[in-house]
């Protein structure tokens, strides 16, 4: 079997508003820029017939990454076979490894190519891809709604109650507008709806070392679940700091890229929840890389998702059923449920999240099972 052809369908969806739970700084960029969901879908075609999917996370100028995957990628990989997607994975990352391109909008178009290898894998052997990383633990995720954005305290408490009658045990909440305001949203929450709710926390980066620990302090006395991206994630020192000085677990880190990145902020004992995303890191073929380190560290893994659409919902859910169960922090799978992302849930033929409460089916097709419509996919191409 040999690649004939690689396509890349540079998508944007316009909701009109900020879709974004950043503060601090970058809200005044946010709200000149993040104005609707964008991703980059890879289209991989065979001589056998058969065709990959996968997506390469794009939250801003997506065109950046199918630049890459159309201008270096595509001539690397036409004639290859395409179940050799470690050979062509270190390739890839090989090419450009040595002027620098060990990150980024790079790593991130690398992502969205692994995921459409091992789409076409899954198909060519006619089993989902979970089988082909050796099994399901689990036949369905525990998943977590995100994220509660900014609103008063009685305004959250109304949005919580409202996610737990629908059958929603955890919560993820954003904070990030200062002490005083964070805790009253979380004091709010416990109550009035006390152990009812499980509440994770996400400052998105808001707060340096000092207010991060004093943030986290109050966060121990309300039994929150996790409190993540404290601080920036540039700044290795600082998540060091923060995970020493405190009990609840630092969850990290969404923006990092390739086991290299992972390893040094597992190594220094950085985070206690990892929390990668697989149309970021490399795809499957790192993520299960970084898996095994979560693994040798003892650090369980939750995964983000976030704004993506459906090809990194799939290859997360795929990935979340091969992991035994030590490995797996519960909840482990990220449903976005404040504003349905059309390049999530108009593309796909079939849905990518199918729900029993709280708990997301695994699906079960061949390859990533993802069945993608594409004169729908049009509609979104810029």
């Amino acid at each position: 079997m040999k690649i004939t052809d690689v396509k890349t369908y540079v998508l944007r969806a316009e909701v009109g508003k900020p879709v974004t739970g950043f503060r601090g700084h970058y809200e005044t960029v946010a709200s000149r820029i993040s104005h609707g969901f964008t991703a980059v879908y890879v289209k991989i075609e065979t001589d056998e017939g058969i065709v990959g999917w996968g997506e390469s996370i794009a939250r801003e100028a997506p065109s950046a990454a199918a630049s890459v995957i159309n201008e270096l990628f595509k001539p690397m990989l036409l004639g290859r076979d395409p179940l050799d997607n470690e050979v062509l994975w270190e390739e890839l990352f090989t090419a450009m490894r040595i002027r620098g391109h060990f990150a980024g909008y790079y790593v991130e178009a690398l992502s969205g190519v692994d995921l459409a290898l091992w789409d076409i894998k899954g198909k060519y052997f006619g089993k989902p891809v979970h089988k082909l990383l050796g099994g399901a633990f689990r036949d369905r995720a525990t998943a977590y709604a995100s994220s509660v954005l900014f609103m008063s305290p009685e305004d959250t408490v109304k949005e919580v109650s409202r996610l737990v009658e629908q059958g929603f045990r955890y919560v993820k909440v954003k904070i990030g507008r200062g002490y005083d305001v964070d805790k009253a949203v979380i004091k709010a929450i416990r109550d009035s709806l006390g152990d009812e709710v499980e509440i994770m926390v996400d400052a998105n980066t808001a707060y340096n070392v000092a207010t991060a620990i004093k943030v986290g302090r109050m966060l121990e006395k309300y039994d929150v679940l996790w409190f993540e991206e404290p601080v920036p994630p540039d700044n290795l020192e600082a998540y060091v700091r923060v995970s020493r000085a405190l009990d609840i677990p630092i969850a990290a880190a969404e923006t990092l890229f390739t086991k290299y990145q992972w390893l040094e902020f597992m190594r220094r004992g950085a985070m206690d929840i990892a929390m990668p995303d697989i149309a970021r890191v490399g795809g499957i073929t790192e993520a299960m890389k970084i898996a095994s380190l979560a693994d040798s560290f003892g650090i369980p893994m939750t995964f983000h998702v976030g704004l993506s659409g459906a090809g990194c919902r799939a290859a997360t859910l795929q990935v979340i059923a091969s992991l035994p169960s030590h490995i797996i922090f519960t909840p482990t799978y990220e449903y976005y449920y404040i504003e349905k992302n059309p390049l999530a849930y108009d593309i796909p033929k079939e849905p990518i999240e199918v729900f029993k409460k709280d708990e997301v089916i695994i699906p079960d097709k061949p390859g990533l099972g993802l069945n993608i419509d594409e004169e729908k996919l049009k509609q979104y191409t810029t």
